[in-house]
């Protein structure tokens, strides 16, 4: 079994530490009829109806029920939703960390070092505003990275996505200039 880990980072103002992690079984899964591909109205476009989809599936534009995660240790899928629906998440940014910045990013979380924002956290901090049409620190809104693990690292996942999370949920459409 090919099982890549994803790990959930909080944004750097907060002092809690998830300790949630994304687990991909994608080649499992598919076999066994479990999470797949998040259902798009064409390939890399937008998301048509809700579902179980392959956490490494998601793209900048997708909108998630990020309060289902929040219970959750390990999954191998997040719940997808068209951003018309209802919903508390969307992904608005991504970036490729190089070998050097996933180091230093694993060392502050090998650390618990809460104070130094990883180099996740100052992408999404830094992205934030941009997306969302007002600063992190006037926004009701809140940001949550999906970085690689050390086991995901190893499998060629090098990607961290940026997540803009609304703290009532019920948001629908995008959050993009919604100046909240």
């Amino acid at each position: 079994m090919n099982t890549r880990t994803r790990g959930l980072l909080t944004a750097p103002v907060l002092a809690l530490a998830l300790a949630a992690a994304l687990t991909g079984c994608s080649a499992l899964d598919s076999a066994l009829g479990g999470t797949e591909e998040a259902q798009r109205d064409e390939p890399g476009g937008e998301i048509t109806e809700a579902a179980e989809a392959d956490a490494f599936s998601l793209q900048v534009g997708d909108c998630i029920d990020y309060a289902a995660l929040s219970e959750a240790t390990e999954f191998d899928s997040v719940r997808t939703v068209p951003c018309a629906d209802p919903h508390d998440a969307e992904i608005y940014a991504e970036t490729t960390l190089t070998e050097e910045q996933f180091q230093a990013d694993l060392a502050l979380r090998e650390a618990a070092d809460t104070e130094t924002p990883s180099v996740a956290e100052t992408f999404c901090y830094d992205a934030f505003a941009g997306f969302v049409g007002t600063s992190y620190e006037e926004s009701t809104l809140d940001f949550v990275p999906f970085t690689p693990t050390e086991e995901s690292w190893e499998q060629g996942d090098d990607v961290v996505q940026c997540l803009v999370t609304h703290p009532e949920g019920g948001f629908t459409g995008s959050m993009q200039n919604s100046a909240l």
